[in-house]
């Protein structure tokens, strides 16, 4: 933690007790002021030299990308996407007469879209297909919009987004090339996938904040830090906020937003920058946080009591590994294979991953197919799983001893760094499973026998509350009336089976 007298240490803890009480797993948090950078945590095992994945808050660097392209002429904003890809066919509708790139970049395309809807695919290709909204017209929040955007950048640069963006964006700013998720048409998605430093969002903010300079040097247009960051639609929580070009914009502030409590602030009252990763499925709780109490922080100067009281707290976020007492019986050099109930049960939602459901629902290229043989290696200080993930091998090793162990695997070619340590509960090996460069952790409890093994997953963030929180929110429910509380309830019911232990035998 570095923390300056320029902001306040009781605000600030205030802040953390808050996320506390309503669960919320911090990760990092970052506060600027004029430029300078005047508080920053991270929370083991999360530090400042590590990409985090960042969801939606992808789509205001894709804006950044738009914003170039438009600026060097290759693109405009008044032109129609049957233009720009011509190579697509399409229906009839008259409303193709009109869809500009301007309407992607505000979510105001009125194309239907399911966020639960294959992301490896042709995303333009989907976007021509889909209908066009009957009802509820107007503004609503697409990775499709992103994403055709996206796409329209990197057809006409002849380049992904990182190629294009690294001398013109990341390399002016002092960023390194950053992972950034691709389709199975190597393209870079619009709508999520990027994974850049929490210090990158700060300089890339701030940047905005700054009429586009950053060191004195003009790096992004000044025209677009303008007006992707100006209100350009309101929607229906209020006319003083709305979205920009693939920004949030509020009355007092504007922000880049991702799933799960991830989020880049500017406060011109203050020339402040607030940023923060998360993992929280009600980032509604998190962002009311972050908007009503941390602001405060840049009022009042900080306090030695408090700075203790802060540290402390800070302290005990830092969650080290439990040490594991006796290890139970483990049939090691022996290989289990996932029974045919287990794989059917488990395949009725995303297939059991490494990676939590919660988050490959996020993600543009993930297994089809259940996780699905099992081994297990132990030596006095380390217990190793392996599995399979269809033609990808995962191999965790958990330490025993109150020290975490790492491991790095390879998942339909994303590259994962896994923090792992494993305890007794209830005399079963229980497993805490982190893959740092997601916001994701896993916890996995065995249950072994001789003939048989059992694996129980549960996550944070939860699968479960994800998919309820979103079902809550949907349109279809919403309009269900009466029928509302079965509906909830037959959802509720349906998702426990996937938390339903899933059993290995031998053949």
């Amino acid at each position: 933690m570095s923390v300056t007298t320029k902001v306040s240490s009781k605000v600030i803890y205030e802040f953390y007790k808050d996320l506390e009480k309503n669960d919320i797993e911090n990760h990092a948090l970052i506060l600027m002021k004029d430029g300078e950078i005047v508080f920053e945590n991270y929370v083991y095992p999360y530090s400042a030299d590590m990409p985090h994945t960042m969801f939606s808050v992808t789509k205001s660097v894709v804006s950044t990308a738009v914003g170039f392209a438009v600026d060097e002429g290759l693109l405009s904003l008044d032109d129609r996407i049957i233009d720009i890809f011509t190579e697509y066919p399409h229906d009839n509708s008259e409303e193709w007469e009109n869809l500009t790139l301007r309407h992607v970049i505000t979510m105001q395309s009125n194309k239907e879209f399911s966020f639960t809807q294959d992301m490896t695919g042709d995303y333009v290709e989907m976007f021509m297909k889909a209908p066009f909204r009957k009802t509820d017209r107007g503004f609503l929040y697409s990775n499709n919009d992103a994403q055709v955007a996206a796409s329209a950048v990197q057809k006409m640069a002849g380049m992904n987004l990182v190629e294009y963006l690294t001398p013109r964006l990341f390399e002016p700013l002092g960023i390194e090339k950053p992972f950034w998720e691709t389709n199975l048409n190597n393209e870079n998605i619009g709508g999520t996938g990027c994974h850049l430093k929490l210090r990158d969002l700060v300089k890339i903010c701030q940047c905005y904040a700054d009429g586009g300079k950053w060191n004195g040097k003009q790096v992004i247009p000044e025209w677009w830090t303008k007006e992707a960051t100006r209100l350009q639609v309101a929607h229906k929580n209020g006319k003083d906020q709305g979205y920009g070009y693939l920004f949030w914009i509020f009355e007092k502030h504007f922000s880049m937003d991702g799933l799960f409590g991830q989020r880049v602030t500017y406060l011109p009252e203050y020339n402040a920058v607030m940023a923060s990763f998360n993992a929280c499925v009600h980032d509604n709780k998190f962002t009311r946080a972050f908007d009503n109490i941390l602001p405060k922080a840049f009022e009042e100067t900080s306090d030695g009591e408090w700075d203790e009281k802060l540290q402390e707290h800070l302290r005990k976020l830092d969650k080290k590994p439990v040490k594991c007492a006796q290890v139970p019986y483990v049939p090691t050099g022996k290989t289990f294979y996932l029974s045919k109930f287990s794989d059917i049960i488990a395949k009725l939602s995303f297939p059991a991953s490494l990676i939590p459901r919660s988050i490959t629902s996020s993600y543009a290229k993930r297994p089809t197919s259940n996780l699905n043989e099992v081994s297990f290696e132990l030596t006095d200080d380390v217990f190793t799983v392996r599995w399979k993930e269809e033609e990808d091998e995962v191999i965790i090793n958990c330490g025993l001893d109150g020290e975490p162990r790492f491991s790095e695997c390879q998942i339909k070619g994303y590259q994962y760094k896994i923090w792992a340590y494993a305890f007794i509960k209830d005399g079963k090996l229980n497993a805490v499973v982190k893959p740092i460069n997601t916001l994701a952790t896993q916890y996995i409890t065995f249950d072994f026998a001789e003939d048989r093994v059992k694996l129980q997953f549960k996550s944070n963030p939860s699968f479960v509350e994800f998919i309820k929180k979103n079902a809550d929110q949907s349109s279809f429910v919403k309009k269900s009336g009466k029928l509302r509380p079965l509906i909830i309830k037959a959802i509720d019911k349906a998702l426990g089976t996937t938390e339903r232990p899933m059993t290995f035998k031998k053949k």
